[in-house]
């Protein structure tokens, strides 16, 4: 029975450590010259994470997202009462919730794609993320290309352009943990 427990120690200390060392180390250089819309915010949103793989940066993408999404909410919440008898303006801040929402919108997407993180399922994390993308633009969009989008004068568009380059980082991430 000592030479079992003997060997399972040998074991937990020789094996474990490598499987939780399987997830490589991406500097954040290599992931932001791969965004597209904005290197500098993604070099300073992974600069705190100088060294950390990627499972871990892909973590900490989904919370800044997290946050970034409920304050969205948040704030259509407030802008929907104020567009009063404005029912174009109605019609765009329920859209942008429901894209943004928890029923079926970014936050429900956003903790699936945390759930296939954490499984490992990368590859179904990466199909997220390109939901969230969806999300973005069924909020920023028009249902027509020759349609100008709604002429929103509020910070919704800043944060939600926030939230698009946030989920590129994500997206170039869950690229890298799938190769």
């Amino acid at each position: 029975m000592l030479r079992f427990s003997s060997l399972m120690v040998v074991f937990l200390f020789c094996v474990v450590p490598s499987i939780s060392y399987a997830v490589k180390v991406v500097e954040a250089d290599a992931i932001c010259k791969n965004v597209t819309t904005n290197p500098s915010f993604c070099l300073t949103l992974l600069k705190s994470k100088h060294g950390a793989d990627l499972v871990t940066l892909a973590q900490y993408t989904i919370d800044v997202a997290r946050i970034n999404v409920t304050n969205i909410v948040n704030l259509i919440k407030k802008l929907i009462p104020q567009t009063g008898n404005d029912r174009e303006a109605k019609n765009y801040y329920e859209n942008c919730l429901s894209s943004f929402g928890s029923n079926g919108g970014a936050l429900s997407t956003l903790v699936r794609g945390e759930q296939y993180l954490k499984n490992g399922d990368y590859v179904g994390f990466g199909v997220k993320v390109s939901g969230l993308f969806a999300e973005y633009l069924s909020c920023v969009e028009t249902d027509s290309p020759t349609d100008p989008p709604y002429p929103d004068k509020s910070l919704l568009p800043k944060y939600a352009g926030v939230f698009h380059d946030v989920v590129e980082i994500m997206n170039v991430i869950s690229l890298y943990l799938t190769e």
